[in-house]
């Protein structure tokens, strides 16, 4: 765990000093995350009596497999913990100990003055005290009454006799180590049926959270979203159901790698945006430096001195025309050799252009249409949940959004945006009996009503029945049209052989599935070329 995380949990409360929160926190950290191989070790410190608690919880196998999986869990689990050490520690502190009667007697014992007047009387009650509540093992009281009856005799004048207070101080140490060793294990019983308690419901919740991991697997790296909504929703969750139907899907491969298709459906067609971007582009060029002498090119004029042509040095040799050599060098005249050396250079341009990128876009929601109508009543209706919970598991695993809706003669939805309060209704529906009439109509309409919310509105639709039903108005015919140029497909399980094939034609492509065997065979009855 990383040291700014370390900082929340160590301030959880009411034990001891920071270090000690820290220890606490770091050890059960380790043993949470590390499957095997890590013991909290022994708290020889005596700053807490938590250890053996903290011990006892985490000694169980899944909660330890399950946090060593998944830190978010881990982390959940540990704040659990921590607030059951934190109110347990309140808790003792505001219970009165049964040995608080025991440490009065014990300090008016150590207040008693070396007066016999005073020390007797006192003494009386300690001892009979002592002798009812400690062995001789113990306490040996005669030893200790023989002892304060010589140094009271002796009076300090014996140099072999120990003082009186030396022997009271001797007892009141062993007292209080003793009364320590009686109020510690008093505390650890109190905190270990407290722990029991706590574990109790802690180890009740770990087990239905593997239970639903197994159904809902691949479900490992939500653990921690599950666990937060489990203290609430899970007393009115069946895992049976899950658990059979997860054993179904296992059996029905063909289901599940329908439910997988169609989920990969949605991403085979990519969508792209043109953005803006600028490019940099590198272009070479020849670069004159006329200073350098490499390639004669020809005469021009000019003041170059070391490039003049023999004509214009004879100026110079008669005094009658060295003045119009001075004059043409003044006016930057004279007849000069031309040079010109030409070197390759690179130079960089920027300008805007554009392209096509594809879009990110998360997976696509999930409508379910599925028949509860009496004809799919038996091994059709077995299918259609089956399909329904491969579909779910999808949902969950990549995180989108399903809406379920189950019709026959009515309409009944059912919005998984939210699992967490998702997970009875789900186990409602599993249960369901399926009867009545057959309407698909209502259930079309709530599904291209659906569509065009917000969170469905890239939704592919998927209808689950034996399709033995009257087909759609055209009104509903128009409105699948305008759904599927908004990129929407729709999608038909056929169970049986009985389908209005009037209605299943409205559909993109469909499967059909034979209740009658063994295996449910699906076998695609339209090929769409765009998937």
């Amino acid at each position: 765990m990383e040291a700014n995380k370390f900082e929340r949990f160590i301030r959880f409360g009411a034990i001891g000093d920071e270090a000690t929160r820290k220890k606490i926190v770091e050890n059960l950290w380790n043993a949470l995350t590390q499957s095997s191989g890590y013991s909290i070790p022994e708290d020889t410190s005596h700053s807490h009596n938590f250890t053996p608690a903290i011990k006892q919880i985490i000694s169980h196998s899944a909660l330890r497999e399950l946090c060593s999986k998944s830190p978010e869990l881990a982390e959940q689990v540990m704040q659990e913990i921590l607030d059951f050490i934190n109110v347990s520690q309140r808790q003792l502190n505001k219970t009165e100990s049964p040995f608080e009667e025991e440490k009065k007697i014990l300090e008016e014992f150590k207040n008693t003055p070396k007066m016999k007047s005073k020390f007797l009387p006192n003494w009386k009650d300690t001892k009979s005290f002592l002798s009812q509540n400690y062995s001789s093992q113990e306490i040996d009281v005669l030893f200790y009454e023989k002892e304060f009856f010589k140094s009271l005799k002796a009076n300090g004048d014996e140099k072999n006799t120990p003082s009186f207070e030396s022997v009271k101080e001797h007892l009141a140490e062993k007292w209080e180590k003793l009364l320590f060793q009686k109020q510690t294990q008093w505390e650890l019983e109190q905190i270990d049926a407290w722990r029991k308690k706590f574990c109790e419901e802690l180890y009740k919740r770990i087990e239905e959270l593997k239970k639903l991991q197994e159904a809902l697997d691949p479900f490992t790296e939500f653990l921690g979203r599950l666990w937060d909504m489990s203290k609430g929703n899970w007393q009115r969750v069946n895992f049976d159901v899950l658990q059979k139907y997860s054993e179904l899907l296992k059996r029905d491969k063909s289901l599940q790698e329908l439910a997988e298709m169609l989920g990969r459906m949605q991403q085979a067609e990519k969508e792209y945006e043109e953005e803006e971007f600028t490019n940099i582009q590198i272009k070479t060029e020849w670069k004159t430096e006329h200073a350098s002498k490499e390639d004669l090119i020809g005469v021009h004029e000019s003041d170059d001195l070391n490039s003049l042509l023999p004509s214009e040095v004879a100026l110079l040799s008669d005094e009658d025309t060295e003045w119009l050599f001075y004059k043409k060098f003044a006016e930057k005249k004279l007849q000069t050799f031309e040079y010109q050396s030409r070197l390759l250079a690179y130079k960089e341009e920027a300008f805007q252009d554009k392209r096509k990128k594809e879009k990110e876009d998360k997976k696509g929601p999930f409508i379910i249409c599925v028949d509860t109508s009496g004809s799919m009543h038996g091994t059709p209706e077995t299918i259609a949940k089956v399909f329904c919970f491969a579909i779910l598991k999808i949902a969950i695993r990549d995180n989108r959004k399903c809406y379920l809706i189950s019709f026959s003669t009515g309409i009944q939805t059912l919005n998984l945006t939210d699992l967490k309060n998702s997970l009875d209704k789900i186990v409602n529906f599993l249960c369901m009996s399926f009867h009545g009439g057959t309407d698909a109509m209502p259930a079309m309409k709530e599904a291209l009503r659906m569509l065009s919310t917000e969170d469905y509105k890239k939704a592919d639709v998927i209808m689950i029945s034996d399709f033995v039903m009257s087909g759609f108005d055209p009104q509903t015919k128009q409105q699948i049209l305008q759904a599927k140029e908004n990129k929407t497909k729709f999608h038909s399980l056929v169970i049986g052989s009985s389908q209005n094939q009037a209605v299943v034609q409205e559909f993109d492509s469909h499967w059909m599935c034979d209740p009658d065997k063994s295996k449910h065979t699906i076998h695609l009855t339209k090929n769409i070329q765009q998937f």
